[in-house]
């Protein structure tokens, strides 16, 4: 197996996205996916978004408990053979189903909105299509930059 050392920038974008679809354009143009490497540059540390609160969580999980309770009441009342009325059945298997939900995004929620979790998370400026020294100029060739990009050696 041949270990390539992806020191050379052959572009370098905003987004992962724009990185990913030029990685894309190089393998279907024929480089080998082992010679090319996405790497996130210019790290700087950020506040994370907040997610939303722990009562939402729990509002949002037990309609959705609601929902599979409900599909599991009427699989039963047509499978199972029961003492109980198939309105019951269904009945039951919305409250087990919000219960369910809501007590899994209950703690979904106490979980993420933790005090002592990390308010910042480091996350690159930009995004650099890499490859080795090597591949370089045809990497670029194919997808159309003529100029060289200034070589970096990785750490």
């Amino acid at each position: 197996m041949r270990v390539l050392a992806h020191d050379t920038v052959i572009i370098s974008t905003a987004t992962y996205v724009e990185a990913q679809e030029t990685v894309r354009t190089l393998r279907a143009s024929g480089m080998e996916r082992d010679s090319l490497a996405v790497v996130g540059a210019g790290l700087v540390l950020a506040e994370r978004p907040g997610g939303p609160s722990t009562a939402a969580l729990t509002a949002r999980s037990s309609t959705a408990g609601l929902g599979i309770g409900l599909l599991a009441a009427v699989f039963v009342t047509l499978v199972a053979d029961t003492s109980l009325t198939g309105l019951v059945v269904v009945l039951w298997g919305a409250v087990y189903g919000v219960i369910v939900g809501a007590l899994a995004g209950l703690f979904r929620g106490l979980f993420r909105n933790r005090p002592d979790a990390d308010a910042t998370e480091i996350v690159p400026v930009r995004y650099e299509v890499r490859c080795a020294a090597a591949d370089a100029s045809v990497a670029r060739r194919l997808i159309g930059i003529d100029q060289p990009t200034p070589t970096r050696k990785a750490a």
